[in-house]
C-alpha cells in the first residue's frame, strides 16, 4: 500500500515539475522575444539617429542623399534622350513657328503639344527668328528632344521625361578678355565696328569722345583708320555676350589721327576720355548734338526751301528721323523751352562765357526740360521732329556768342579738364597698361595671321 502512495505522489510531483518546468520555457521564451524586440527597436533608433546628438545631421544626410538621388535622375531624363537618338538640324522658315518647324520634322501633334506647353515660363517661342538653327532628337519615330540658342551664352532644352517633356534653360560658361579692333572704315565706322564684335554700346561711347571735334557725316570716310580696346565675354562659340568698359578708341580721318584714353580722375563720379598727354577730349560744347545725323544745311547764305528767296542761314541743318535724340551741346541752364515761331518746338541753353545755344522744330521735349532748369553736356533734352515752318524731320542747331549766331562747325572753344598733379601720375600708369594690352592684342593678331597664310601656303 505504501508503494502505491509513493508511486501516486511520484506521478504527481513530475507533472508538477513538467508544469513549472513548462511556465519556466514560457517565461524564458517571452523574455527573449522582449529583448530581441528591444535590441531590434534599440538598433533602430541608433540607426536613425534617436540616440545621442547625431540625429540632425542623419536627417540631414538623408535628405541631401534623396536630393542628389532627385538630380541624377532629373539628370538622366534630360540626357537619356541623347544616348540613342536620331538628330534632325532644322533651321526656322520664313514666317514659320516653332509648332510649325516640329510638325515639319515628324513630329505629332500631341508631341509638339507636350513640348511647347513645356516651354511656358521658360522661353517665348514667338522670339525665334528665320534661319535659327533647332536641335529635334528622335527616337523610334517619337520627338525625344528639342534644344536651341536662346541667346548669346545661352541655350533651351525641352526633353521627354517620365511625366511628359520638360524644360529648361541652360546658360553657357562665358569667357573673358580685353579685345581690340583696328581696322579701315568700309561703308561706314558703324557697320564696320559691328562686323568685326563691337556692339551698339562701344560705338556710342567712340561717338561721344569724337562728338567735340569729329563731324561723323563729313570727316569720316571709307579707308579711315579706327581702334577699338574694350571688354569683351563671349560664349563657346565666339558670341559676344556683353561687354564692359571701353578702353581706348583711335580715329585717324582727313583731320588727322586722334587718340583717346578712358580714365576715372580722383573726384570724379565717372570716366572721361583723354588724349595721351591727359588734356581732355571735351570741348566746353560740342559741334554736332546729335548722333547719327546727316548735315543737310550749313550755315551761310542760301535758298529758303520754303519761302523762295535767298537768306542768311544762321544756323546748321542735321538730317534725322523723327524721334532721334538731341542732346545738350554743354552745361547750363535752360532760358527757354516751348513753341517758338517758325521753330516750332524750341529750346534755349545759357553756357558760362556768353554763350548761347538753341534747338530747333523739335517734336518734343525730353522729361524735366524747362525754363530754369540745369541741364549738363550731352544730356538729352528733346527729340528730332518736323515742327514750325520745316520740310522735312530735322534739327537746327545754333550757336550764340554774346547775342550774335556763329558758325557751329568752326566753333573754337577750350577743352575741358586736363590732368595735372597726382591724377596725371594716376592717368599715366593706367596709360601704359592700356598700351601695352595693345601690343599684345597687336602681336596676337599678327601670329594669327602669320599661322593662317602658313597653312594655306602648304600644300
Amino acid at each position: 500500500m505504501f508503494s502505491a502512495v509513493a508511486d501516486s505522489w511520484s506521478v504527481r510531483l513530475r507533472a508538477e515539475f513538467a508544469q513549472r518546468l513548462m511556465k519556466a520555457r514560457k517565461g524564458l521564451a517571452a523574455f527573449a522575444i522582449m529583448a530581441g524586440a528591444l535590441g531590434l527597436g534599440m538598433g533602430l533608433a541608433w540607426n536613425t539617429g534617436l540616440f545621442g546628438g547625431g540625429s540632425a545631421a542623419a536627417a540631414a544626410q538623408t535628405a541631401q542623399i534623396r536630393e542628389e538621388a532627385a538630380r541624377r535622375a532629373e539628370h538622366l531624363a534630360f540626357t537619356e534622350a541623347y544616348l540613342d537618338h536620331e538628330t534632325r538640324e532644322m533651321r526656322v522658315a520664313s514666317g514659320e513657328t516653332l509648332a510649325g518647324l516640329l510638325v515639319r520634322a515628324g513630329a505629332s501633334r500631341d508631341e509638339t503639344n507636350a513640348a511647347l506647353a513645356s516651354l511656358n515660363g521658360v522661353y517665348d517661342p514667338r522670339r525665334l527668328r528665320p534661319g535659327q538653327s533647332v536641335s529635334l532628337f528622335f527616337s523610334d519615330a517619337r520627338l525625344t528632344g528639342v534644344a536651341f540658342r536662346s541667346e548669346p551664352g545661352a541655350s533651351v532644352t525641352a526633353n521627354r521625361t517620365t511625366a511628359g517633356f520638360a524644360a529648361r534653360e541652360v546658360l553657357m560658361p562665358l569667357t573673358f578678355e580685353n579685345a581690340r579692333i583696328a581696322a579701315q572704315v568700309e561703308t561706314s565706322l558703324y557697320a564696320t565696328a559691328l562686323s568685326l564684335g563691337a556692339t551698339d554700346r562701344e560705338i556710342a561711347a567712340l561717338a561721344d569722345a569724337f562728338s567735340y571735334d569729329v563731324d561723323f557725316q563729313r570727316d569720316v570716310r571709307p579707308g579711315d583708320d579706327f581702334e577699338l580696346v574694350f571688354e569683351r565675354y563671349y560664349d563657346d562659340e565666339g558670341n559676344t555676350v556683353r561687354t564692359g568698359d571701353l578702353l581706348f578708341v583711335a580715329l585717324e580721318t582727313r583731320r588727322g589721327q586722334r587718340n583717346f584714353y578712358s580714365f576715372l580722375a580722383p573726384g570724379d563720379a565717372r570716366p572721361d576720355w583723354y588724349d595721351a598727354e591727359g588734356k581732355s577730349a571735351r570741348r566746353f560744347l560740342m559741334r554736332t548734338p546729335i548722333n547719327g545725323a546727316r548735315l543737310s544745311s550749313g550755315f551761310g547764305m542760301r535758298r529758303h526751301p520754303i519761302l523762295g528767296y535767298s537768306r542768311m542761314h544762321r544756323g546748321t541743318d542735321f538730317a534725322a528721323p523723327i524721334g532721334t535724340p538731341i542732346l545738350a551741346a554743354g552745361e547750363g541752364t535752360v532760358v527757354r523751352a516751348g513753341p517758338f515761331s517758325s521753330y516750332g518746338n524750341y529750346v534755349r541753353i545759357r553756357h558760362a562765357n556768353g554763350y548761347e545755344t538753341a534747338y530747333a522744330h523739335m517734336s518734343r521735349f525730353a522729361r524735366g526740360i524747362r525754363a530754369g532748369s540745369r541741364v549738363r553736356q550731352g544730356q538729352i533734352i528733346g527729340y528730332v521732329g518736323n515742327t514750325g515752318r520745316s520740310t522735312g524731320p530735322h534739327l537746327h542747331y545754333e550757336v550764340m556768342r554774346r547775342g550774335q549766331q556763329i558758325n557751329p562747325i568752326n566753333l573754337q572753344v577750350a577743352n575741358g579738364r586736363n590732368l595735372t598733379g597726382r591724377a596725371l601720375e594716376l592717368f599715366n600708369i593706367e596709360r601704359q597698361r592700356i598700351d601695352t594690352l595693345r601690343q599684345v592684342r597687336a602681336s596676337e593678331t599678327t601670329e594669327a595671321a602669320l599661322h593662317g597664310a602658313a597653312a594655306v601656303a602648304t600644300p
